[in-house]
């Protein structure tokens, strides 16, 4: 064991003494996962999504203005409009629409219909959180009913006076809206591109420093000479597969440290369970940290072996999700990026960020990556020579 861990060690230090490897494993991964977070959108919690909301009311009754400052809360901005100012306003992007004579028919105990409108392409969260304030308004609309229809006798309309009258305390109608349990949103922002850019960073230093390290060691003579020493086969092809594990932890530690620190002081959103996406992320290290080495056994040349592990990373990279949602694309798309680590990787990493499961709920996609980190360690151990 002590030989394993001085040959991981030693790979570390040699892998960080290289300026350009030090940038490849932290400065562009935070580049890319700002740049592509920015692009694709908000980096919040959809449970944290701000709605805004034009209502542009026919009626004008008591009624329609009671649901209206009822609209008005926390997560929705309301904006009233006239008819003609909304069709020359063309950013709206959600409307409510109360229909004309609403607050007679209401008060006459006649089932009305509000209209809610949104544009394509728009906010799904946001959309849900307006929803959900439309929701709370009518139900503190129908509550004012009740408690104005125990005052008048049974058949008669309810007075416009006697309704606005009525004060509906948050202890007479509570609506209390959350996620219950799971989003139903396609991951976006820094939602997908910090899960997304660690996943692919991870691969891509594990096969392209890892694969060219030992190829290069081989054609020096540096594993000849390992051999020599006091120490077996097995421990050399453990001790450099752990080194490329630790080189992944390293830059997972740190990238996990900044993206703490991004979300405490500018507030991106890394999910709530941050120490379980940094444990996911350990475990797909070590699945495809013994790849690395296995390339580096099979190919002697160290630039093609650096190429190669080049041109697995972007293929795993974008067929297991890392540029785009899993939940975006075909099933056929999503059954294939179960080939690859970084799918089950994406799959579970989605899980804990954006849709609220735990580790205990995804023990398949866990499971997963450990068997290929059991397959591809034993492709390793056959694959490099030290004699």
């Amino acid at each position: 064991m002590r030989n394993i861990v001085t040959i991981a060690v030693h790979d570390l230090r040699l892998t960080l003494s290289d300026r350009g490897a030090i940038i490849w494993i932290l400065l562009l991964p935070i580049v890319f996962a700002t740049f592509f977070g920015l692009v694709m959108g908000a980096g919040s919690s959809p449970a944290d999504a701000t709605a805004s909301l034009v209502v542009v009311d026919l009626d004008g009754s008591v009624v329609s203005q009671s649901l209206i400052k009822d609209l008005a809360g926390e997560g929705v901005s309301v904006t009233e409009l006239t008819p003609e100012e909304r069709s020359t306003n063309p950013d709206i992007v959600r409307t409510l629409v109360i229909p004309e004579s609403f607050g007679e028919h209401v008060l006459a105990g006649e089932q009305q219909t509000v209209r809610f409108e949104k544009e394509p392409d728009t906010s799904a969260e946001a959309a849900l959180v307006a929803q959900a304030r439309v929701v709370a308004a009518i139900a503190r609309t129908i509550g004012r009913l009740v408690v104005a229809s125990a005052d008048v006798e049974d058949g008669a309309m309810i007075p416009a006076d006697l309704f606005s009258a009525v004060d509906v305390s948050p202890d007479l109608v509570t609506v209390e809206t959350r996620l219950a349990g799971r989003a139903t949103v396609i991951p976006g922002g820094f939602a997908q591109s910090i899960p997304g850019m660690a996943v692919m960073f991870v691969m891509l230093i594990a096969l392209t420093y890892g694969a060219a390290s030992i190829s290069a060691e081989r054609v020096s003579g540096n594993l000849r000479r390992l051999a020599t020493a006091p120490v077996s086969r097995g421990e050399i092809v453990a001790g450099k597969i752990c080194g490329r594990f630790v080189v992944s932890f390293f830059q997972i530690t740190i990238l996990m440290i900044v993206g703490l620190i991004a979300h405490w002081t500018l507030g991106i959103f890394i999910g709530d369970h941050p120490f379980q996406m940094w444990l996911v992320l350990l475990l797909f290290a070590t699945a495809v940290a013994p790849l690395g080495v296995a390339l580096g056994g099979w190919i002697q040349d160290p630039d093609r072996a650096a190429s190669v592990g080049v041109i697995l990373t972007m293929v795993m990279a974008a067929f297991g999700g890392c540029w785009w949602p899993l939940e975006f694309v075909s099933k056929p798309l999503k059954t294939l990026a179960l080939a690859f680590p970084s799918g089950w990787a994406m799959r579970t990493l989605h899980g804990v960020v954006s849709f609220g499961q735990t580790l205990g709920e995804m023990r398949l996609n866990l499971l997963a990556l450990i068997v290929f980190g059991v397959v591809f360690g034993i492709l390793a151990s056959r694959s490099l020579r030290v004699d």
